[in-house]
């Protein structure tokens, strides 16, 4: 049975839609802010956070989590990066995670490259994907980017990482929470209101839990 990292950064991002996939996997909970990272997992999965993968003075355990990234993809270990997750793969991997100019949140369309519908899991990503991501990202030089919205990036595979700027692995009741947390201010900051957040959720919710199954049995099913 695969021994996965799963590396959590704040308690309000669980796990989610990932829970019936990693409950047949023997599971390593990795809480960030105090990790000692494991060195030897058969894969991991690195979920999202209300920091930014550069602010390492203020959150000195990053260096730590990117240098644990970098061993894990120099023994090419699969890796599934979401949201922060992603950014850090891609700050760690010789790329650059930065403040977006706009955050991008809601339901938003995205388009796959040519080589995101051959990928044996974005090409389950769908056509729209729930964002909550104030930072994004430029992809390691040796990637290969398979999503984009209008505006950012949001899928690429590195090595045996895969990065994923969405957030397939949360459902909605969850995501209509968020915006009572303090940090999450984004929908003024997009201007958007909490009506139509919901709403776009709702209405998109039975999509995007097909989409996030159909990702994460192909994914699961490769570290297998």
């Amino acid at each position: 049975m695969p021994r996965i990292a799963v590396v959590s950064h704040n308690p309000e991002v669980g796990e989610g839609r990932l829970t019936p996939h990693l409950q047949r996997h023997e599971v390593l909970a990795v809480w960030a802010p105090a990790a000692e990272f494991p060195e030897r997992v058969d894969a991991a999965v690195v979920l999202g956070g209300f920091m930014g993968a550069y602010q390492t003075h203020q959150y000195p355990w990053l260096e730590d989590e990117k240098q644990w990234l970098r061993n894990l993809a120099a023994d090419d270990v699969p890796v599934l990066g979401i949201c922060l997750g992603s950014q850090l793969i891609a700050d760690a991997l010789g790329g650059r995670a930065y403040r977006a100019p706009l955050p991008e949140v809601g339901v938003v369309e995205v388009q796959l490259t040519a080589e995101g519908r051959d990928h044996p899991v974005v090409a389950h990503l769908g056509r729209r994907v729930f964002l909550a991501h104030q930072d994004t990202f430029e992809i390691p030089e040796d990637a290969t980017l398979l999503a984009a919205s209008h505006e950012y990036p949001i899928a690429f595979q590195a090595g045996a990482a895969l990065g994923l700027q969405s957030h397939p692995e949360v459902p909605a009741d969850q995501a209509a929470t968020w915006p009572d947390h303090p940090e999450f201010i984004m929908l003024d900051q997009r201007g958007l209101d909490r009506a139509e957040f919901l709403r776009q959720l709702e209405e998109s919710e039975a999509d995007l839990e097909a989409a996030a199954e159909a990702m994460f049995s192909a994914w699961f099913d490769g570290v297998s």
